[in-house]
């Protein structure tokens, strides 16, 4: 089994870097490449990289079946101290979890909530680990209104030391007790403060109305968490701020009250990111509690915050992509997959969502949202619409998204910039599936991860 798997690794790598295997050196023929300017796939190329840099795209020669290199994607918000099974993650749990982002095409995450993370970057260059590139927000503020507990993650109401081995992101947690808003005055005094000191404020509202709104009228530029039903937005708001709308963590939670479309759904997760169906899938008990940080989100049904997503098309032209990797039942990679089938079953039009149950029950989908599909439907159900979502949720994953982060592929594959890409071997616009599976990873020019052969033949 051992020989085969190496032989198996040895055989994919050569077909990329023939001369030197796991070098930074690449040569790729006749793929077709993402176009962040167009969004959309272009023609053939050549692609060559040396020393983890893309030097040229030349023009290919034609291919029935080439394969389509997607820029890697990033991620706003992951907690990596939360196991996704309601504790925390072990050491020997590590290596596992930067694969599962890896296994899903992540080449940036940013952690938010974890404990300075300084020595954890050390151990993965120190143990050689295979990981995404990691960045840390500054350490969380909790408003001052609400007691910070016993936990030392948050600062103390608003004030902040902050850390120069972590980014330019100030998280700001707003968590309504009975309804009670903040002052505004103050809220918008602290936002100035952060951003005259060169931060860039971002409020995290747990899916609060109350807060929600009062983020919306002191001018945070960045907003995380499901927008609630009724929420105020003036056009000048819709499009003035950046939403990270993170829905899965509320879906999950749904989820866990409907044991058979669970087991369904994570048969669809299993298909779709194979560390999640190789090490987590069987992990999860429906009666295990969520432990994740930072708190849960508010009570309600996912179902009473999937109309706003749907109707406030002006204020999704600008969304972050944000996991919530780390919140309970969603691990890495594998929560990604969780928000992208959200955001495309929720914006593809009715009429392509309509289908009955083969076993005559009603399906999970139509359980929450009315007459819907539980697995994705084909790009022929809907051939308009769905290329068209998934050209935006690319953009958001990559262009949008890496932007915020600083990333420096700048969520594209470009001559001169580092080669961060996901391969895949069909088109992810037109495949049923969407944009996952990948069918490998690179970083920096190295294949960092594909899928490894089981006894049934190779994962995919």
């Amino acid at each position: 089994m051992k020989n085969r798997r190496l032989l198996f690794l040895s055989l994919f790598l050569s077909a990329f870097a023939p001369s030197n295997l796991l070098s930074q050196n690449l040569k790729m023929k006749s793929v077709r490449i993402w176009e962040s300017e167009k969004a959309n796939f272009g023609g053939f190329v050549d692609l060559e990289v040396v020393q983890g840099k893309i030097i040229s795209l030349k023009e290919g020669t034609p291919t029935v079946h080439p394969k389509y290199l997607l820029p890697g994607f990033c991620d706003a918000s992951v907690t990596l101290g939360s196991n996704a099974r309601g504790g925390k993650t072990s050491r020997e749990e590590i290596p596992t979890y930067l694969s599962g982002y890896l296994a899903a095409g992540f080449s940036h995450i940013e952690s938010v909530g974890d404990p300075n993370l300084t020595h954890l970057q050390n151990e993965i260059l120190k143990s050689k680990w295979l990981a995404p590139i990691l960045t840390q927000s500054q350490k969380p503020a909790l408003y001052s209104e609400l007691a910070s507990g016993k936990e030392v993650l948050y600062a103390s109401g608003l004030s902040l030391t902050p850390d120069s081995k972590r980014n330019r992101h100030l998280p700001i947690f707003l968590k309504e007790v009975e309804n009670r808003g903040f002052s505004q005055t103050e809220l918008f005094a602290k936002r100035r403060e952060g951003e005259e000191k060169g931060y860039l404020p971002v409020a995290y509202t747990f899916a609060d109305k109350t807060s929600w709104e009062d983020a919306l009228d002191t001018g945070f530029p960045v907003i995380f968490h499901p927008m609630p039903e009724g929420t105020n937005l003036y056009r000048a708001q819709k499009r003035d701020f950046r939403w990270a709308p993170m829905l899965s963590i509320l879906y999950l939670q749904d989820l866990k009250t409907k044991p058979e479309l669970w087991k369904e759904q994570i048969q669809i997760w299993s298909r779709l990111h194979s560390v999640f169906g190789s090490r987590w899938k069987d992990s999860l008990s429906l009666e295990s509690e969520g432990g994740e940080e930072g708190g849960s989100l508010s009570g309600g049904s996912f179902s009473q915050y999937k109309s706003t997503f749907q109707s406030e098309a002006e204020a999704r032209k600008n969304l972050l992509f944000a996991s919530g990797s780390g919140h309970w039942g969603l691990f890495p990679g594998q929560a990604a997959i969780v928000e992208v089938q959200l955001w495309e079953t929720l914006l593809a039009k009715p009429r392509a969502r309509k289908a009955d149950s083969p076993s005559g029950r009603t399906g999970f989908w139509a359980s929450l949202f009315g007459s819907f599909s539980l697995e994705l439907l084909s790009t022929n159900a809907d051939p308009e619409t769905l290329p068209q979502i998934r050209r935006d949720i690319i953009q958001t994953l990559t262009l949008r998204t890496c932007s915020f982060m600083g990333a420096d592929h700048e969520g594209k594959i470009r001559i001169g910039g580092p080669a961060h890409f996901s391969v895949h071997d069909e088109n992810p616009l037109k495949r049923a599936s969407g944009i996952f599976p990948i069918e490998s990873m690179v970083l920096g020019g190295k294949l960092v991860y594909t899928p490894k052969p089981t006894k049934e033949g190779t994962a995919k």
